[in-house]
């Protein structure tokens, strides 16, 4: 299996240089089967049951390191000279052995050269902003009025650097997540891709930085890359001024977009303005040495813009988790539930902006709304029906059972079904709660109401009267609790305090 980084060079070669598969493939020294096989299936190579790997570049020789700077010296002056009379890697190696006593090899220094030239190429390209072809991005911060309160936010800023057209987005962090969606809705809002990207050296997409400019990306960031085919460029260390347009961007929204601070509800109403303001600005705004506005600078720019894939990026962090013995997995300080019958294995955990989607076996087992706030417990009750079969008696106490959101039937229904049969009724109960697995949570709910008009609390009774509202489809007495719920009892406890955790099963807390 090849790496993402390979990937993304075989998408780019193809995509964006119009290279054929045998050219790529002799390029980057792999087979013309592997190249075709990736071209064709288009999917990156990694999967939920690979543990992500990286290996850093080779390290350069002391010898080696010494003569760096000169090399690129000579190869930056070569800039300036005519095409015909600039040094080959052959005559850069014969200069260090005379003039420097360089002891290493001619092919080394071959690589090197070949490297630093590429290099070179791509980042004196950008200085043209020629249409469509980079992006510069930056963080920035400020605050605002969330729901009465004064909030920190991040600002995910990216602008085009030949139309000006800026995109903002805020976020409540800075963590890679949030980068990766961040990317997602800019490229949408542009309606295409630019070749290439101008970054500073962001954990987010750095992992390690190499000699001069090359640098051991994140492999998120690569699967990014390679989804929408753009390069990333990095700017030399502590030098965040060569991406000077989003620098000057960030401290314009800043001043112009957040003064005085918006009072919003929720970030989604906070985007939306964003997003709002940003189209404004590009209407009325003219491109420097230019009578075009950014708008119309924009219209232009599209057309030189790679086309969206047909899929959106998904942006998301991904971790392994073992579920614990409450069916609980541990994200961030917050613990969320799943299924009971996934105690005590591993799975993985997708984590978004605003969702937490966990995963076994390649299928998607819960899902919930993340929570920003700490030592949370979320919990869905359907998530513990099958142990409270066993133990029907703690579902009276059941952590997921408190929620003041669960509809008050369920609870009046619960307490007159214990009352008429005892430990029967609860078990009963739990049965009918597993009902909605076969028929949605609304014609259960409208079962139980009618049953309760007719006084009559059990679970017989429901079980005809959900057959009717269901033209006899529901077919058997015994349901099957290992079905994948379609429509989840999905009343969620939000702010209860983890300490609580023993009473999710009728148990006292520590």
């Amino acid at each position: 299996m090849i790496k993402m980084a390979q990937f993304h060079n075989i998408k780019y070669l193809h995509e964006v240089e119009g290279l054929s598969q045998r050219k790529i493939a002799t390029k980057l020294g792999i087979s013309r089967n592997t190249v075709k096989k990736y071209l064709t299936n288009n999917e990156p190579p990694t999967t939920l049951n690979r543990q992500q790997s990286y290996r850093g570049k080779k390290e350069y020789s002391d010898e080696t390191k010494r003569v760096l700077p000169i090399i690129d010296q000579w190869l930056e002056d070569d800039l300036k000279r005519w095409g015909k009379q600039k040094h080959t890697a052959v005559k850069i190696y014969d200069r260090l052995v005379k003039e420097y006593n360089f002891k290493g090899s001619e092919s080394n220094i071959r690589k090197i050269v070949r490297r630093r030239k590429q290099k070179l190429q791509e980042v004196f390209i950008p200085l043209e902003f020629q249409l469509g072809h980079q992006f510069q991005f930056d963080w920035g911060e400020a605050d605002i009025i969330l729901q009465g309160r004064k909030q920190r936010i991040y600002l995910f800023c990216i602008q085009l650097s030949a139309s000006r057209l800026r995109f903002v987005r805020a976020y409540l962090h800075e963590k890679q997540e949030a980068f990766l969606d961040g990317f997602v809705h800019a490229f949408e809002f542009f309606g295409g891709v630019p070749t290439e990207g101008l970054f500073d050296n962001l954990k987010s997409a750095v992992l390690k930085i190499l000699q001069g400019r090359d640098r051991l990306e994140q492999e998120s960031f690569m699967a990014l890359q390679a989804h929408y085919v753009f390069k990333a460029e990095f700017c030399n260390v502590r030098s965040g001024n060569e991406k000077g347009r989003v620098e000057g961007s960030v401290g314009y929204v800043r001043r112009n977009a957040l003064v005085p601070e918006p009072e919003v509800q929720s970030m989604e109403e906070l985007n939306e303005y964003l997003k709002d303001w940003c189209l404004q600005e590009s209407e009325h705004r003219k491109v420097p040495h230019t009578k075009e506005t950014v708008a119309e600078m924009w219209e232009k720019e599209m057309e030189y813009l790679h086309p969206l894939p047909e899929q959106s990026f998904e942006a998301c962090k991904l971790v392994s988790c073992k579920v614990n013995k409450t069916s609980l997995v541990t994200i961030d300080s917050n613990q969320y539930s799943v299924p009971c019958r996934y105690v005590g294995q591993a799975v993985w955990v997708k984590i978004f902006v605003n969702r937490i989607i966990v995963v076994a076996q390649n299928q998607v087992i819960a899902e919930h709304a993340r929570s920003y706030e700490r030592n949370q417990m979320i919990t869905v009750l359907d998530h513990y029906l099958e142990a409270l079969l066993k133990k029907p008696r703690a579902i009276r106490d059941a952590h997921a059972f408190q929620s003041s959101e669960i509809p008050e039937v369920f609870k009046r229904f619960h307490r007159k079904m214990r009352e008429q049969e005892g430990a029967i009724g609860d078990r009963k109960f739990i049965r009918l709660l597993l009902l909605h697995r076969e028929v949605g949570l609304e014609k259960l709910t409208q079962a139980l109401l009618e049953a309760e008009q007719s006084q009559i609390y059990r679970y017989e009774t429901v079980h005809e009267i959900i057959q009717k509202l269901t033209n006899n489809q529901l077919n058997t007495l015994k349901l099957s609790i290992e079905k994948t719920p379609a429509n989840l009892l999905d009343y969620k406890i939000k702010k209860s305090n983890i300490a609580q955790y023993e009473q999710l099963l009728g148990g006292q807390p520590k």
